[in-house]
Order: structure tokens, then sequence, then C-alpha cells
């Protein structure tokens, strides 16, 4: 759901460093952009740039995140503030990099809106049924052999009931924006925020006719049933435990993230 992002005098920014972007880079594409708008808006700004860790420890209104890595760090590290995503990121609204100078003082004037992106957990566990650990991703987690072409045999459960079993290389559970990424590539089915919903979709199957399902976020279990090596699980491309067989992984949506929306014609009157 959209609300309005009440407008504010006195703003206090992150920007997320990014260990995918080189100091130089993101010092000429956002970093310059946050300095022009400090020089021109009317509104007091104050600008923090560092790491999660630091952007955790200070008091802030809204973090600039810069690309999808970035974004999908901020969702996982559990910021709660919003997020203004810039650049390239399939299934969320973005602000270009050059447009970062006139986007800051129109989400200042409350002329934004804020977004909620779905979250996911996913509580892990071994194949003697002992807890791993839990992850978080913004946009997706894989089950994956751990090898290439080492097929391995998986469960997808829903609300208790078996929603089918087959051979494959993995199987990628999405979030709605997590569906207009690499889900996408597998063919999975594309996704509205505005339902309550996660796609699920076999990597490689062996067969020739291949399913998709589209199932309610409030706890999809993977399990493995059968492995032909060790089953690498993945948040966000972000490598976590290694499971085997009778091992499993349930994804549910636990939490959001707000990420703010600039409409085009608001950017445009700060032109």
């Amino acid at each position: 759901m959209d609300t309005a992002w009440s407008g504010r005098d006195e703003v206090a920014v992150g920007v997320a460093a990014s260990d995918a972007t080189s100091e130089s880079d993101h010092e000429s594409a956002v970093a310059d952009a946050v300095s022009s708008a400090t020089e021109s808006c009317p509104h007091s700004l104050e600008c923090v740039y560092g790491d999660l860790e630091a952007l955790q420890a200070a008091d802030l209104d809204l973090v600039i995140a810069d690309g999808e890595s970035t974004l999908s760090a901020v969702a996982r590290a559990g910021l709660e503030v919003p997020v203004l995503p810039v650049g390239d990121v399939d299934g969320i609204d973005t602000v270009a990099r050059e447009d970062v100078s006139r986007a800051l003082p129109t989400i200042f004037d409350g002329d934004a809106r804020e977004q909620s992106q779905p979250v996911l957990s996913a509580a892990i566990v071994d194949g003697d049924g002992n807890a791993v650990g839990t992850e978080r991703a913004l946009f997706d987690v894989t089950l994956v052999t751990d090898e290439p072409a080492r097929i391995s045999e998986f469960a997808v459960r829903s609300r208790g009931d078996t929603v089918a079993s087959f051979r494959a290389d993995g199987v990628v559970v999405s979030t709605p924006a997590g569906t207009h990424g690499y889900a996408s590539t597998l063919e999975a089915p594309q996704l509205s925020a505005a339902i309550d919903a996660l796609a699920v979709t076999p990597i490689a199957p062996f067969v020739t006719k291949t399913s998709r399902w589209v199932l309610p976020d409030d706890g999809v279990r993977l399990t493995v049933e059968r492995d032909e090596g060790p089953i690498q699980v993945v948040a966000d491309e972000h490598a976590s435990a290694t499971i085997s067989i009778d091992g499993a992984v349930t994804v549910s949506v636990t939490d959001t993230l707000s990420t703010l929306v600039v409409p085009e014609d608001a950017l445009e009157s700060h032109a």
C-alpha cells in the first residue's frame, strides 16, 4: 500500500556505501548529487555517508541506496527508515543517479510516497531438524546444488499441504519485486506488489513441461528429498548455509521495507 511521505524542514539523510561500487564511482554518482541538493534546497539537510553499521547508529530520516546490491543489503540489515532506491533495480521504482539532486527537495516537500516492499525471512534447518539460522531477502531465496549439473529432488509445501516434488538443479522463491529479476529468466509469473503472494520456480527441472506456482506468503516450505551433493541456500545472491537431504527452508514474509517513489511530474517541477 502506498502512503504519502510527510514533508520536513530538517532531514538527516544516510547514503549507504556498497562493496560493489568503487569509492570514486560512489562519490561521483550519488554523493555529489546529495551535496548539490544540500546547497540548493531551502531545507536543513544533514548527510551521513558510510556502511550499514554506521547508518544504523545514526538518527536518520531516510537512506539512499545506490543499486540493487546496496538496496538488498539495506533490507537484509533491517534499517527502519524509508529508502530512496537509485539506479537500475528490477521490480522496484527508482530514481536515476543524475536526478538525485532534484529528487531530494521533491521528497522534502512531501511530494513523494512510501511503497511497502515485502522482505523474506528464511528459517533454515539441517537434515536432523536442527536450526541452522535465519536469512533475510528482498528479492528471492534460492536452494541450488553446490556443483553445476547435479540434479537433486525438492518438495514444496504451503500451509501444511504438499504442492509438488520435482527433480531439478534448484528452486527459487521470489517476492513480487524478485519476479522481475532473476526469476523472470526462469519464466516465473510476474507478481504485482498489490497481492500477498510469492512465486516458486524450479531451476532447470528434469522434465519436459515445467510448472511454476503462486503461493501465499505466510510460509512456503522447501525440503531436500534427495541429493547428489550439498545444497546451497542463497538469499539475494548472498550465499548462506549448506544443507543436505531432509534439510528444509521455510520462507515467509515477516517484515517490509519502505521505499520512496518520486512521481515524474513532481520531479519535473524541481528541474
